[in-house]
């Protein structure tokens, strides 16, 4: 949106908490394009883009987190909703990534989708009716 009637693109960002908070302007540097405009089923609770190999130099999937799913959708020419990545979309996304070369690696409230080139999918389940709160990975674990 251009509040201040500027010809250049805007991003408006939020930034901080509570006293310390501010609203950023970003202007010029990279320009942006509009590749896809879709309205989205609610607000999202977190957005992860992920390679599927380590080789590739741009990202295949944008995934979106809501409160009781996750939305995968495909990057290409087009933006499209995908339900074949392997990632489960019944239950929140607390941390989506690449993991080692050609691996995609899940983490949800209910455990860790390891997800493998070739699809098959290894799942590790917490125990109990502990779940995951908070999750984080690298290239080559995840926490």
């Amino acid at each position: 949106h251009n509040l201040v009637a500027e010809e250049t693109p805007q991003l408006y960002a939020l930034c901080g908490t509570g006293p310390r908070s501010t609203l950023r302007v970003l202007r010029q540097g990279v320009a942006l394009s509009e590749m896809a405009v879709s309205p989205l089923p609610g607000n999202p609770n977190a957005v992860f883009t992920v390679r599927k190999s380590a080789q590739d130099e741009f990202d295949a999937y944008i995934v979106v987190s809501f409160t009781n799913a996750t939305l995968v959708l495909s990057i290409g020419e087009t933006v499209e909703e995908v339900s074949d990545s392997g990632y489960l979309g019944t239950v929140p996304t607390l941390s989506a990534s690449l993991l080692g070369d050609d691996s995609l690696l899940q983490v949800h409230p209910g455990g860790l989708r390891h997800i493998r080139a070739d699809k098959r999918i290894n799942e590790w389940r917490t125990p109990g009716r502990k779940t995951v709160t908070r999750g984080t990975t690298n290239a080559r674990q995840g926490v």
